[in-house]
């Protein structure tokens, strides 16, 4: 049995700089062998400042080198299915980022193929291993706020003057609009939090201030649940704001909690009680980082279920093609 789970990176943008390449070099169950990017730059910039042996510019060549056990996939979305079912193909476990693909046809492929190579595949799950999140997700567990009916959130970009970046103008580079690069995000949040609710429709708008763009700027849908409960998410990249806001607002039937940052209330004895809990933490992102790199490796090594099953992705591109079609054709669509 191999002492280590020998990792490679595939693309060396923010994010993976970010949040995968520093926790997976210190993660001591695993030892980060290669970074992939077509930029040279980035990966020997990266490779000299992170200590890692090798680099590679062709993705070919990262498939084709029998050390590696696993592949991070954190390249834009278009790529995310291809690459994927590729390394499993190439006999490599695979944690790619969210959303797993830019279509439910392209997910369900690729949990096939994990299944008939019997190697395994994990989609992103920082959000939900969050400390402020895991906190709010106890109290909803255990009944604190009551029944949940309604979740409110958002993830608006502001800017201080309007730039339309060419890869969002192309559906290809951004393999989908702000619904699939930022509300996939908020879903998977929600969904965690009504985990015992099943979907039942959703109404979705969008809109494209630049008549020319392939994909949306603007984003909202109302997803419905069978037994009433509301879930709305709203997303853009294009406000003319010079701040973001980012949110999360949960309701219950005995209290209500809120995200960014974490404020919990309870209703006892007819009166409305501040119990929001104190968190140590100096930065919440930075831990649910190394615990989403921990979640992977004891997927591999220990067997363990990650926090979001392939089953979980699948739900989540089912319901992402359900908001376009709602979309495009102007009506509730269910699911």
């Amino acid at each position: 049995m191999k002492d280590t789970i020998k990792v490679g990176i595939v693309g060396c943008g923010a994010h993976a700089q970010i949040a995968h390449i520093p926790f997976f070099k210190r993660n001591p169950a695993c030892t980060l062998v290669a970074l992939c990017d077509s930029d040279i730059r980035i990966i020997d910039h990266l490779c000299s400042k992170y200590e890692i042996p090798d680099k590679y510019q062709d993705f070919q060549k990262i498939l084709e080198d029998e050390r590696i056990d696993a592949v991070i996939i954190s390249t834009p979305n278009y790529l995310h299915a291809p690459m994927a079912i590729a390394a499993l193909k190439y006999g490599k476990h695979v944690f790619c980022e969210n959303p797993m693909a830019t279509n439910l046809e392209e997910a369900a492929e690729m949990v096939r193929v994990a299944k008939s190579s019997g190697k395994k595949l994990a989609v992103a799950t920082s959000n939900h291993l969050r400390p402020d999140v895991q906190t709010l997700k106890t109290f909803i567990k255990e009944g604190e706020l009551g029944d949940i009916y309604y979740i409110k959130s958002g993830w608006l970009i502001g800017r201080r003057e309007w730039i339309l970046s060419p890869w969002r103008l192309e559906k290809l580079k951004s393999g989908g609009g702000a619904f699939l690069s930022l509300g996939t995000n908020l879903l998977e949040i929600g969904l965690y939090f009504l985990k015992s609710k099943k979907v039942a429709s959703i109404f979705a708008s969008i809109h494209k201030r630049e008549p020319k763009a392939e994909v949306e700027d603007t984003a909202m849908c109302i997803i419905n649940f069978t037994d009433g409960t509301l879930l709305t998410i709203e997303v853009s990249w294009s406000l003319l704001f010079e701040d973001d806001f980012l949110y999360c607002n949960v309701f219950g039937k005995k209290g209500a909690a809120l995200l960014n940052p974490l404020k919990i209330q309870k209703e006892l004895h007819d009166e409305l009680y501040n119990v929001t809990p104190t968190l140590e933490h100096t930065n919440i992102y930075r831990e649910s980082y190394e615990l989403q790199v921990k979640s992977f490796l004891d997927f591999l090594t220990k067997n363990q279920t990650p926090p979001i099953t392939c089953e979980d992705g699948l739900l989540i591109a089912k319901i992402s093609k359900a908001f376009y079609e709602s979309a495009q054709q102007q009506k509730l669509v269910r699911i």
